[in-house]
């Protein structure tokens, strides 16, 4: 059934993939995400020739970054901590030109958990490198995957208080790093209980969103599936409202 109210799958989205070992990998609750709301999901492997990285982009009408493992924190002008995880060079470089694609095309870009990490750095932000000693929910959540765990609270003025029109919701969380510092014009959407950056978007583009939870095992919250209904009529140019 697809929910986003498009007659024709006329639009189609590419979802980056996560590198591990020698093999690209999605979860499948981002392809069913996107179809539910209506439009093609474009799976946009890990590669290195840049000129791949261009050729992907002329096939998409809007962009989401996945969610996987520590963008390394070099990137943003930083020394890797002890806590910091396995870190991907290959797909950090692809998902930074990506990002930086989208926010100077206006392209629109939905980035999960990492990916929202992604935004941030290719806006000049930073992360923390871990937030073990300074959160106070459950960011690495011990529940199921599609069970949200801890609220947010959204700020109104937001592209993502107008998609979702609620203050707050639950979500679920698996991140151990989180944005501590968005860069020049970016703004802070959402805040966790214990104040950490739970969602964060670019002014002055259409559509440029980063989340910190998974949406897409949530879509059968309301909050989680309008967002990527919002980006699919992003992506073909419909009013989000």
């Amino acid at each position: 059934m697809f929910l986003g109210g498009l007659s024709k799958l006329t639009v189609s989205i590419g979802i980056t993939c996560n590198r591990v070992g020698y093999e690209n990998r999605l979860s499948l609750a981002y392809v069913k995400a996107v179809a539910k709301a209506g439009a093609v999901p474009l799976l946009l492997p890990t590669c290195t020739p840049p000129f791949m990285w261009r050729e992907m982009l002329k096939k998409v009408d809007a962009l989401i970054l996945s969610g996987g493992g520590d963008p390394d924190a070099f990137l943003y002008g930083c020394e890797a901590r002890p806590e910091q995880g396995y870190v991907q060079p290959d797909r950090d470089r692809m998902e930074l030109y990506l990002a930086r694609y989208s926010l100077h095309t206006k392209l629109p870009l939905l980035g999960i958990c990492r990916g929202a990490q992604i935004v941030a750095i290719a806006q000049r932000g930073a992360l923390y490198q871990d937030i073990t000693n300074i959160a106070a929910v459950q960011h690495l959540q011990k529940a199921p995957r599609n069970y949200p765990i801890h609220q947010v609270k959204v700020y109104k003025n937001t592209l993502l208080y107008q998609i979702t029109g609620q203050r707050s919701f639950r979500v679920n969380s698996f991140h151990h790093q989180a944005i501590k510092n968005v860069g020049p014009g970016m703004v802070v959407s959402a805040v966790a209980p214990d104040g950490i950056i739970e969602a964060v978007e670019v002014q002055h583009h259409p559509f440029a969103l980063g989340v910190q939870w998974h949406p897409e095992w949530l879509f059968n919250c309301q909050h989680a599936a309008t967002l990527f209904i919002a980006l699919v009529k992003a992506a073909s140019s419909q009013p989000l409202g």
